[in-house]
């Protein structure tokens, strides 16, 4: 994974390099995908760097506080994605998408095609709202945040790759099923949520909004406190998964003839779910040392 992100200049220098080492993405896939072999495990460790390296151009350059700048980036990116890609560029973000999407898209059928490229231009579209907001210093109800954050995460992206690595698509069941879109769900907002919990120092430090310090301030108590009744919430949307993801891996209300593709995409959501979890509390990504000097000191959260 290294070597490819420093191929394609998805890293630049030394320092980034041993970042995103740090983060321990090679482990993140095996979790993710545990029964695929070394190429499915390589692939999915290629689209987690691509997808957090991208995400932290916004929080750590500041460039996710200007939004004409994040339209251009998505603009790039997008292209990729849609008919004519980007067979200009070279280097950086938008050659590492080229690359995982010219290695993944073919083996895929079509509807998962329209559906990644729907989930990862909401979540464009979300990151320049975001930008938007944090240009006007504005702050949001948490209803909103909540609402923006399970778009901002790309959980949905990312679960859309666990399909393909883990050779569990999506079943085409008759109609289609309300429950599944509301595992995704759940599951993108698991991951949210512990991505707040786990990088709030961080967050604190840029002065950049986290679920921790909206619930805080909401509900006028300590940051400690928000951050109790945060886990508290996490936990709760977990069950919930829990809950339907054993429904429907049971078979209930799900045709007979559809039963094992159900019960292969839940196991494998499951597998995202349990794997986001895990690293997120084994990653490096949010350690103090790789965090801007600029900023100052880390506001404790006790």
């Amino acid at each position: 994974m290294l070597a490819w992100a420093r191929d394609l200049r998805l890293v630049v220098d030394a320092g980034e390099e041993e970042r995103l080492a740090a983060m321990r993405l090679d482990e993140f896939a095996s979790f993710i995908v545990p029964g695929a072999d070394a190429a499915e495990r390589d692939l999915t460790a290629q689209w987690a760097a691509f997808i957090c390296l991208v995400d932290d151009r916004f929080d750590r350059s500041g460039l996710g506080s200007r939004p004409d700048e994040v339209r251009v980036l998505f603009g790039r990116l997008l292209g990729v994605l849609t008919a004519g890609g980007a067979a200009d560029v070279h280097s950086g973000p938008a050659a590492a998408l080229d690359d995982l999407w010219r290695r993944t898209a073919p083996r895929m059928p079509p509807q998962w095609r329209v559906r990644f490229v729907a989930d990862y231009r909401d979540f464009a579209l979300a990151t320049c709202e975001e930008a938007a907001g944090r240009n006007a210093r504005g702050r949001l109800a948490l209803c909103d945040y909540l609402a923006l954050r399970r778009r901002t995460i790309t959980a949905l992206p990312m679960a859309d790759i666990a399909e393909c690595t883990a050779s569990a698509p999506w079943p085409d069941l008759p109609g289609g099923d309300t429950r599944l879109r509301t595992l995704r769900l759940a599951a993108a907002d698991v991951a949210g949520w512990t991505n707040d919990l786990v990088s709030a120092e961080e967050d604190l430090r840029t002065g950049q909004e986290n679920l921790v310090t909206v619930w805080g301030r909401a509900h006028g108590c300590s940051l400690s406190t928000a951050r109790e009744r945060v886990v508290r919430m996490r936990d709760n949307r977990l069950r919930d998964f829990h809950t339907l993801a054993a429904a429907l891996a049971a078979g209930e209300g799900v045709p007979r003839p559809d039963r094992v593709p159900v019960r292969r995409y839940v196991g494998a959501l499951g597998s995202f779910v349990s794997a986001t979890l895990l690293w997120l509390g084994v990653t490096g990504r949010f350690e103090a040392r790789w965090m801007p000097d600029r900023h100052g000191v880390p506001t404790p959260l006790d």
